[in-house]
């Protein structure tokens, strides 16, 4: 459990440590194995009990989620084509080029708080050549924001901490779930009309 692994430590290398995994989620496409959000849960309680002070805990949350997805767009740009054969097919892919065109910033600002889709849009915006400062105009305040919300939450939620973090990860899992789902419908509503427009 990632409040007893906390626990152990001092308060500086647990804010080294929570802000690590919160970078690597995003930034090292690894959210299912480093699990920011309870990351950041985890550092808002241990800083309710005294150890990290509320103000460190609220800056390494904002600093870590914003330099993770400033990381994962920089990946994007560099390796376009290791996300798109590794992690989507190329219909999946177009669809998301399609959703970026249409919503840009928007689906940037939203893709930060659900669950999946924090790690792989910022790589997805720069695969759709959405340009850097445009990205950074909605990812910016997003990030940091989130990360802070993160925090707080897990500062606030006190002894309701165990449930409260399942239920996020079950919510984040169905919202995903439906996502996939809906995106997967429309994959093949568009290869569909593609192939009856080609014959």
């Amino acid at each position: 459990m990632l409040a007893e692994f906390f626990g152990r430590l001092p308060g500086p290398l647990v804010l080294l440590v929570a802000g690590g995994f919160v970078v690597a989620e995003a930034g090292l496409v690894v959210g299912v194995v480093l699990p920011g959000a309870s990351a950041l849960l985890t550092l808002g309680l241990i800083a309710q009990s005294g150890p990290v002070p509320l103000p460190a805990a609220l800056a390494t949350g904002s600093v870590s989620a914003l330099l993770g997805s400033q990381l994962a767009y920089v990946g994007g740009r560099l390796r376009p084509n290791a996300l798109s054969s590794r992690w989507l097919s190329s219909p999946r892919a177009a669809l998301a080029r399609n959703v970026l065109d249409r919503f840009g910033g928007c689906a940037v600002l939203l893709g930060q708080w659900v669950v999946g889709a924090r790690t792989l849009t910022p790589r997805l915006a720069a695969v759709a050549g959405l340009p850097y400062r445009r990205f950074a105009w909605w990812n910016a305040p997003s990030a940091t924001v989130w990360g802070s919300v993160m925090v707080l939450i897990g500062y606030s939620a006190g002894v309701a901490f165990e449930r409260l973090s399942w239920g996020f990860a079950a919510a984040g899992a169905a919202l995903l779930a439906l996502v996939v789902v809906t995106g997967r419908k429309a994959v093949l509503r568009v290869a569909s009309e593609n192939g009856g427009s080609s014959a």
